[in-house]
């Protein structure tokens, strides 16, 4: 804590002193200013001869098996560096053919996720989702996933324990000099298990010689308020009371809520001017410091920054970032290289009810909500004084390569280490938690380390018309989880706020104060050694041909069935170099295919039939039994676990081409897949004399098919003062269930399920056919003997009566019940784009980018809770929490059928397609004008190269047929609840320097 705030109090100092002193200390370099131009030129091309070494080494690094990268496989940074986003997902969204984010909340360091060419499997629960995230690497570096740990002693997942903050917003967007999503197997085989689900290659600046180079970046800016329709609760009485008038009794009257009723409360009648507190605007800022330079046998990049990122609720991050890196050249055949990135991250979360309730795990009284107003809500917010919410991440990773090139011969080794930190420290008060206190600690961290070791040999022959490249390569990699986390209520007062262990008469542990406190500790360690061999074919500069072969042995599976080998084989063909045309530049068909073994993060799966804590409350079934006495019983809650699975493992196949007109001033790229996941644990239904819930067996199949399109178009190139750039991307994915196992055509797992043939991602739903308004619509049910007929019911308990729901009775049994579900729609996009510009006029520079996701659906969760007043105003379920962003407008409920809220049918439930909405949308994600003043009269002394001075607007609208809200912001299953915060709309103003 007093390193941070000694670093806090001396940061502008050092940034100040680093601007001072780049230029006239390191290495000698204080006398570049006053060089001859001679020598500058010299250094000028020492400089460009750095660069050229810099781009032969990163093509030695890049894992695809064609010998260059294609300029489609990039994502355009010029305009993201422009902007105020500080996650990777949100530098990716919309700038890569097949690759889809989803931002479920604006709130700064909040987990966003993505997924690569579609769904793997069905997402069934948060560990489903983490399980289908691409790898990332770094300069080569394969940075630890996300784990799954901490949500098996968690009820509600929508909120990870710990900090629960984004690791790749650890990243700073200056410090990458590309970007590449790599998706195809040609891309992905050298990658193997690590990279099943695709990969983010990252490649940040490198060291050069030459003249030394400074850069500052920095800007300001604020988020704008959004638009709210405030109310108070005479809008929510005027809304009950058509329910009222026609369903309610005497007694449903006058039980009404008293927040509703009470018409002379003026904390709910008055003003409704909650928004002024909880939607203040906020500042967001940064600045960061790049320094570049050395000798041509040494030679180093050196970056610092920081980044403040806010939103509303008083939410914030504030991201420090240090980044260095060398290169050394002790011979001229060896190259030896390392960088690391060190980042620390404080975030300020939200005030959510629903959060707070979820890990308190502790839900009051909710018979009134906050009120509407201000004050009120300023009085509320007073609670929080005195209580905890710390939120730090360290992140530290880098890399020591070593490299080595004899002719023909190369030789690389490398050593690299990843370790991100989660800590989380919570107290809240009495007045916060019904006369009782909460505190908590969590100390948790996921770290890996990796060794790769490659050897390359190219044998040319035919006077290097044809060329044979052999390598080989082995790597090791190491991942270690573990967190402690202890949960405890009820200290003395608010002024203690640790929980304390002492020993008692050196004979027993005792809690001090008589705190009532639960503790949880959990790791899991998995390796991964892998080995792999590639021989390629080249003739001239036509044809290329590769076959890799792969065997991986991973700890996370049983013994008997620990390695895997996985083959690769792809194939290039030039055509333009048979056609030398004037117009088309480039014309090349493309083919890969291949298997990729998929890695399980869980290591329960090689243990077999397992025990665990599963004696605790019936509510809360991780806490302990109330007598405190430890047990173990079967995981019947989890699942029965087999004595044996075996690796699953996908198949994956692209075709594509790319076009390249006029100098490949116009480039396109087509590409089909058709990848099968196969062998898949999904949990299956087992008897109910078991005990167990489920069943995990092995015997899925998942596929998805589609289209990628990429295009950049140079429209106007090499005229004086005008130029013109246009990139963009279309994708379309589908994907379908093949197969499950024990010949099953559907599964059903909580409120979920899939069937053969069918999206693994369509939303299990009642058809909705309008309302029974009298007796007469009641449709008939079941036959009797007599040749008579019984009433629709529901359940087969429960009589539709006038004023309930009327759902399809799709299967004609005369009961409706959850054998007439349907599954319908999409959860995630069918189509997704991009398009975005850049354009420079003389010293002007204007950029924009447009995001697209058509063909998916939502569920109305929010507005569902709205209707379905009745069974929501007094449940403790922490799914009807009613926040201060209660009280706003979001929907008109004369698009709804007036069903009778009191009715035993719940005819509200979210679970129909009443509910069911287009969540289809376009945005303009950011528009950014600049004008460069480098070479002005007035900074002709300074002599930058750039001063970029520039404006940026961010996140300036959507455009969508869903009027609720921002469509984008549903959680992982496809629901909407109008919680998460809003994806802000900001505007900052920005200035880059390089001298």
């Amino acid at each position: 804590m007093q390193l941070k705030k000694l670093f806090m109090h001396c940061r502008w100092q050092l940034i100040v002193f680093l601007l001072l002193g780049a230029t006239s200390t390191f290495n000698g370099m204080a006398q570049v200013d006053s060089l001859s131009d001679a020598d500058k030129q010299d250094s000028i091309l020492k400089a460009d001869a750095s660069r050229q070494f810099n781009e032969e080494l990163e093509r030695s690094n890049h894992p695809g098996l064609s010998d260059t990268s294609s300029v489609l496989t990039l994502v355009h940074l010029d305009g993201i560096k422009k902007t105020p986003f500080i996650s990777v997902q949100q530098y990716l969204k919309g700038n890569a053919a097949g690759l889809y984010v989803n931002e479920e909340s604006g709130e700064p360091g909040a987990e966003q996720f993505m997924f690569i060419r579609g769904l793997n499997m069905p997402v069934f629960n948060k560990q489903d989702l983490i399980a289908q995230q691409p790898a990332v690497f770094v300069n080569g570096v394969p940075l630890v996933q996300e784990n799954a740990l901490t949500y098996n002693i968690q009820r509600y997942d929508f909120n990870r324990i710990g900090s629960g903050t984004n690791f790749l917003s650890t990243i700073d967007v200056n410090n990458i000099e590309r970007i590449e999503v790599l998706k195809t197997p040609s891309d992905l085989a050298v990658l193997g298990p690590l990279a099943a689900n695709g990969a983010i290659w990252i490649t940040t600046k490198n060291a050069q010689s030459g003249y030394r180079k400074i850069n500052v970046d920095t800007y300001f800016g604020v988020l704008k308020r959004p638009a709210v329709y405030n109310v108070n609760s005479q809008y929510e009485n005027e809304f009950r009371d058509r329910y009222y008038q026609k369903y309610a009794t005497l007694d449903q009257i006058q039980n009404k809520p008293l927040y509703v009723a009470n018409t002379l409360d003026p904390n709910f009648y008055g003003p409704s001017d909650w928004t002024d507190v909880y939607y203040k605007s906020k500042p967001v800022h940064y600045i960061g410091v790049g320094l570049l330079g050395g000798m041509d046998r040494a030679n180093f990049m050196f970056n610092i920054s920081k980044t403040k990122d806010q939103n509303f609720d008083a939410t914030s991050l504030n991201r420090y970032n240090i980044v260095f890196g060398i290169n050394m050249l002790p011979a001229k055949w060896l190259t030896i290289s390392g960088n690391v990135n060190a980042t620390r991250m404080d975030r300020d979360r939200n005030r959510s009810l629903r959060d707070r309730f979820a890990e308190t795990r502790f839900v009051p009284d909710l018979a009134n909500p906050l009120a509407p107003n201000a004050a009120s809500y300023n009085s509320f917010l007073r609670k929080y004084e005195g209580s905890v919410d710390d939120n730090i991440n360290n992140s530290f990773f880098g890399s020591f390569g070593v490299r080595a090139k004899f002719d023909e011969l190369e030789l690389n080794t490398r050593l690299a280490v990843d370790y991100e930190e989660s800590l989380r420290d919570v107290f809240y008060g009495k007045e916060l938690m019904d006369n009782n206190n909460f505190l908590s600690t969590y100390t948790g961290f996921n770290q890996r380390f990796s060794v790769l070791n490659t050897i390359k040999y190219t044998l040319p022959f035919n006077n290097n018309a044809q060329k044979i490249r052999l390598e080989a390569g082995q790597s090791f990699i190491s991942d270690f989880v573990k967190y402690d986390y202890v949960l405890a209520y009820n200290s003395p007062n608010d002024f203690i706020k640790i929980k304390e262990i002492y020993l008692d008469d050196n004979t027993k542990f005792l809690n001090r104060n008589d705190i009532f406190g639960y503790p949880f500790t959990d790791k899991t360690k998995a390796n991964l050694s892998s080995m792999y061999g590639r021989i390629g074919y080249s003739y001239k500069k036509l044809l290329d041909l590769d076959f890799v072969g792969r065997y991986d042995g991973y700890s996370n599976f049983s013994e008997y069935s620990r390695w895997l080998f996985t083959p690769v084989a792809s194939a290039r063909f030039n055509v333009h170099e048979l056609l030398k045309s004037d117009v088309l530049s480039t014309f090349v068909l493309k083919g890969s295919w291949g298997q990729f073994g998929n890695l399980l993060a869980d290591n329960r799966f090689k243990i077999g039939p397992q025990y665990r804590v599963d004696l605790g409350y019936s509510d809360e079934p991780t806490l302990g039994s109330y007598a405190g006495l430890a047990g173990l019983s079967q995981p019947y809650s989890f699942g029965w676990v087999n004595e044996y699975y075996n690796w699953p493992f996908s198949v994956r196949t692209n075709i594509g081409t790319e076009i390249g007109l006029y100098q490949n001033r116009i480039l396109l790229g087509l590409d089909y897949y058709n990848n099968k996941n196969k062998n898949l644990l999904v949990p299956t239904s087992m008897p109910a004399e078991n005990g167990f819930s489920y069943k995990y067996v092995q015997g899925m199949t998942v596929q998805n098919s589609g289209l990628n399109l990429t295009f950049n178009a140079a429209l106007v190139k090499d005229r004086k003062d005008f130029g013109w750039n246009l990139f963009g991307n279309f994708s379309w994915n589908k994907n379908k269930l093949l197969q499950l196992p024990y010949g099953l055509t559907s599964l059903v797992y909580g409120s979920k399920k899939i069937e053969i043939g069918k999206p693994v991602d369509a939303y299990w739903v009642y058809e909705n056919k309008g309302i029974i308004n009298s007796e007469a619509d009641i449709p008939r049910g079941k036959l009797n003997p007599d040749g008579s007929y019984n009433p629709l019911t529901f359940s087969g308990l429960i009589s539709f009566s006038p004023g309930d729901a009327l759902w399809a009775d799709n299967n004609g049994d005369g009961n409706i019940d959850v054998n007439d579900k349907v599954l319908k729609g999409n959860a995630l996009p069918v189509y997704i784009g991009g398009l975005g510009s850049n354009v420079t006029y003389k010293r002007f520079t204007l950029d924009f980018q447009f995001y697209l996701a058509l063909g998916q659906q939502l569920l109305n969760r929010s507005t569902s809770n709205k209707l379905d007043f009745v069974n929501n105003e007094n449940s403790r379920d922490i799914s009807y929490v009613k926040e201060v962003t209660f009280w706003q407008k979001t929907f008109d409920y004369n698009d709804y059928p007036l069903y009778n809220p009191w009715s035993s049918t719940i005819p509200y439930r979210v679970d129909q397609d009443l509910f069911l909405e287009n969540a289809g949308y376009l945005k303009l994600r950011n528009v950014s004008l600049g004008y460069d003043l480098a070479g002005l009269n007035f900074l002709d002394k300074a002599k930058f190269n750039k001063a970029l001075l520039y404006v940026t607007a961010s996140n300036l609208f959507t455009i969508s047929s869903f009027s609720g809200g921002d469509p984008e912001q549903v959680d992982y299953m496809g629901y909407y609840n109008g919680r998460a915060l809003p994806i802000p709309k900001s505007f900052i103003i920005g200035l880059k320097l390089d001298f």
